[in-house]
């Protein structure tokens, strides 16, 4: 072989292995890219599902605390309203129930004991000011300000009513699904007293525009 052919020889296996390795470095390089990409596309899917996650347990938590806030709200119309069976059964079975320094057997005792203290007489119960906070998947806690009104039919012997202002701090449990008050403390600040009254009979106005008085004012 002459000298000429061992140069164009030599040359070509540079060519060669310069290729191959280019092609190696191309292979290599695509790889190292498709692992990257792989790479960032799993944390994006895992952060997407952290992120729904994080959406779905806040929506939640929403969704709990007003299933809370209508729970009371029931509590106080119930007592109104004198469903005192109805009002039993917003509470667990084994609720903790402490009322002005009293401390109930069971939630059907407090229930009984409202209506038989009260009978018909007419009540205005509110709560304000509702701090819940979910202390856990099925538990939560409450702080309520209250207020409420209870007066007794004008008689002889017309036991004295009162307007009264305290404070609740219950928790609650959801059971099956539902949630009910799992324990009560109400402490009562202050209470005005209130003359004895009878409420005028339920009648439909002629004249929508003009206010029903009512014997003691209000």
């Amino acid at each position: 072989m002459s000298k000429q052919e061992v140069r164009r020889a030599t040359s070509l296996r540079s060519r060669v292995s310069a290729a191959a390795a280019a092609a190696a470095l191309l292979v290599g390089g695509g790889v190292g890219i498709a692992a990257l990409t792989s790479q960032a596309a799993s944390a994006n899917d895992h952060s997407t599902s952290a992120s729904s996650k994080s959406l779905a347990d806040r929506v939640q938590r929403l969704e709990d605390i007003e299933e809370i806030h209508q729970l009371k709200a029931r509590y106080f119309r119930f007592v109104d309203e004198k469903k005192h069976d109805d009002l039993a059964a917003l509470f667990t079975p084994d609720a903790q129930l402490v009322t002005d320094g009293i401390t109930w057997k069971s939630p059907k005792e407090f229930a009984h004991t409202i209506r038989d203290l009260t009978g018909a007489a007419p009540s205005a119960h509110s709560g304000a000011m509702p701090e819940i906070t979910i202390t856990g998947p099925n538990t939560a806690s409450g702080t309520w300000s209250m207020e409420d009104i209870l007066t007794f039919p004008a008689g002889p012997n017309a036991p004295e009513g009162h307007n009264g202002y305290g404070q609740y701090r219950e928790t609650y449990k959801k059971v099956n699904g539902k949630w009910l008050i799992h324990s009560v403390l109400l402490t009562r600040f202050w209470m005005d007293p209130l003359p004895a009254w009878t409420p005028p009979a339920a009648t439909t106005p002629s004249n929508p525009s003009t206010p029903r008085t009512t014997t003691n004012g209000r």
